[in-house]
């Protein structure tokens, strides 16, 4: 809400689609503090990207903010004009919105930023403008794939003494959500394993700056002595997904890339075991 002399202006999303390719509803209010005349009045959803770009090729540093625009035109609806207006009631207006299929959802991460906001101004005779804006989300499409096969959720790293494999429930989940499967280990000689764990890594980049992180360590067991079997090892895990808009993302300037992390670190060997596989993250509520 913004409050001025004379009036104050409201804006909201109050239905529809925050998917890209659907139809965002907004909803207008204007309460004015006493009579005017409105000239015109319109609402704009801006989406904006920052990075930062490194102004000569030889920069040692991470280079300078930028921040675009990424939508090729504006999206604006008029919502009144012409039209005078008295103190008695506020007056409600409404809007539509198409959002573009290709744009990139809501990000923030450490780095990588891409916002969206509904921004209204109200033009006044004998006044100055009043506006007012408001952060709305945008999230992904979400992605459903059916029928995936049991080698296409498996991943396999094999080496000198041991061999680790990952077989997955899903590789695609929503923020909030769970990344389910099963830890599998097998070695050629014994072992004693100080730490089996899962970790979930996300990656960001925007321009020049590029940021890792671990989001989250699920440790399995830990001091166990691995045995040579005919049959491996096998450890059952949940591991969860941050609830944040930090979505997969490859966009322009940002990217956002997930990973999960299958460690074995034992007494024997100076670096760990480890087994990696790329996970997609999507935000649809």
């Amino acid at each position: 809400m913004f409050r001025s002399k004379t009036a104050e202006l409201e804006i909201e999303k109050t239905g529809g689609s925050s998917q890209p390719g659907g139809t965002m509803d907004v909803q207008i209010a204007i309460r004015p503090r006493k009579g005017m005349k409105v000239k015109t009045g319109q609402v704009e959803l801006v989406c904006n990207e920052q990075w930062w770009e490194k102004e000569t090729p030889g920069d040692s540093g991470s280079g300078k903010l930028q921040t675009h625009s990424v939508l090729s035109q504006p999206l604006v609806q008029s919502f009144i004009a012409d039209t005078e207006i008295s103190a008695a009631e506020p007056v409600v207006r409404y809007a539509r919105f198409q959002i573009p299929k290709e744009v990139p959802p809501t990000v923030h991460g450490s780095v990588a930023q891409v916002s969206w906001q509904l921004s209204a101004r109200l033009e006044i005779e004998n006044g100055n403008p009043i506006t007012v804006s408001q952060e709305v989300t945008v999230l992904t499409p979400q992605v459903v794939k059916a029928g995936r096969s049991v080698a296409s959720l498996s991943e396999e790293a094999i080496f000198t003494d041991c061999t680790l494999a990952l077989v997955l429930v899903n590789d695609v989940v929503g923020a909030g959500g769970f990344l389910e499967g099963e830890l599998r280990a097998k070695v050629n000689s014994p072992q004693q394993a100080k730490d089996v764990r899962m970790e979930l890594h996300s990656s960001e980049s925007a321009g020049e700056r590029e940021v890792e992180s671990v989001r989250e360590r699920v440790s399995l067991v830990a001091n166990l002595q691995l045995n040579t079997s005919d049959e491996p090892y096998v450890w059952a895990f949940s591991l969860p997904v941050p609830a944040q808009t930090l979505p997969t993302v490859k966009s322009g300037h940002t990217a956002v890339s997930w990973r999960l992390k299958a460690v074995v670190d034992t007494e024997q060997t100076k670096e760990a075991y480890h087994l990696e596989r790329d996970v997609q993250v999507f935000t649809s509520t």
